[in-house]
């Protein structure tokens, strides 16, 4: 008496190149604009950013109170 198997073989279908280039160039785009916005937030004036220069944002940075 032979069984038969109740499916067939699963077949993994890899996608196309194209997918993964279009989800890296998603991806890419969405780090610049994060980016972007960090950096207007930081550079704009004090009512709406921090106001700083490009300079201060490689500035290290001083403790207070310690002279460093």
């Amino acid at each position: 008496m032979t069984q038969l198997p109740s499916q067939g073989p699963v077949v993994w279908v890899k996608p196309q190149s194209t997918v993964y280039t279009i989800l890296l160039a998603v991806a890419i785009l969405i780090l610049a604009v994060t980016i972007g916005l960090a950096l207007y937030k930081l550079m704009a004036d004090v009512p709406n950013g921090y106001g700083l220069s490009l300079g201060d944002l490689f500035k290290p940075s001083e403790i207070p109170g310690t002279g460093k």
